[in-house]
C-alpha cells in the first residue's frame, strides 16, 4: 500500500513529536498495579493530568508440542466475565529474564518442562493507559513432570492441531487479545 510518505513499512514517515511530560504524582501501589497521575503536554495543546497504570512486564507463551499441537488454558476471568482458551502466562518476577519466566509460568500452568525457546515479539497491550510490555515466546513441550501447582487457574487444559487454532479465533473461544495476537503472529509466521 503506498501512502504520502512513502512505502507501506513506513521507512520515510517524519518522526512524531513526543509529549512532554511535566510531572508525575502516585495515587496508588501494590505489588501488582500502581495508578500514577502525570501531568502532559500533547504538540499543540494545553497540558492536561493523564492516568497511567503501572503493571509488571509480563510473559506469554505459545507452548507446541510435536504430537499433540498447542497447549491451552480454558479460564475465567471474573473482572470481564468472559471463558476462553489462553495461552500459558504470567508477571516477571524482579531480575528473572524473559526465557526463565516462559519456563515457570510453563511448569506453574500446565506442569511441563520446555526446551528450544525464542522469543517471537514484545508489544504493548494497553499503551494508551499502561506501560506495561508483554514478551512473548515460543516452546516447545519437553516433559510433563506432573499437575500444575496452580491448576486453579484453568479448568482444562487442552491440546489443539494448529489447523484448530483459527476456527477458535474466529468463533470468539479467545477473548483475550495476548492470546489472540500471540496465536495470529505464530500462525502467519509460519512457526506452529
Amino acid at each position: 500500500m503506498q501512502n504520502d510518505f512513502g512505502s507501506a513499512d513506513g521507512d520515510r514517515l517524519p518522526e512524531p513529536e513526543r509529549w512532554k511530560v511535566l510531572g508525575n504524582r502516585s495515587l496508588y501501589s501494590s505489588p501488582w498495579i500502581g495508578l500514577d497521575l502525570v501531568k502532559v503536554v500533547p504538540p499543540g495543546r494545553e497540558p492536561y493530568e493523564h492516568h497511567v497504570a503501572r503493571v509488571a512486564d509480563a510473559v506469554g507463551v505459545v507452548l507446541r508440542h510435536p504430537d499433540r499441537g498447542v497447549l491451552l488454558l480454558h479460564r475465567y476471568r471474573f473482572i470481564t466475565d468472559t471463558s476462553g482458551f489462553e495461552i500459558p502466562a504470567g508477571a516477571l518476577d524482579e531480575d528473572e529474564g524473559v526465557e526463565d519466566a516462559a519456563a515457570r509460568e510453563v511448569l506453574e500452568e500446565t506442569g511441563w518442562t520446555v526446551r528450544d525457546m525464542s522469543r517471537m515479539l514484545v508489544c504493548n497491550p494497553s499503551d494508551g493507559v499502561s506501560d506495561q510490555r508483554f514478551h512473548f515466546v515460543l516452546a516447545t513441550a519437553d516433559e510433563q513432570t506432573g499437575e500444575p501447582v496452580d491448576a486453579y487457574e484453568s479448568s482444562a487444559r487442552v491440546w489443539f492441531r494448529p489447523d484448530e487454532l483459527s476456527s477458535l479465533l474466529r468463533d470468539g473461544k479467545v477473548p483475550g487479545a495476548l492470546t489472540s495476537v500471540a496465536l495470529l503472529h505464530a500462525l502467519h509466521f509460519g512457526m506452529l
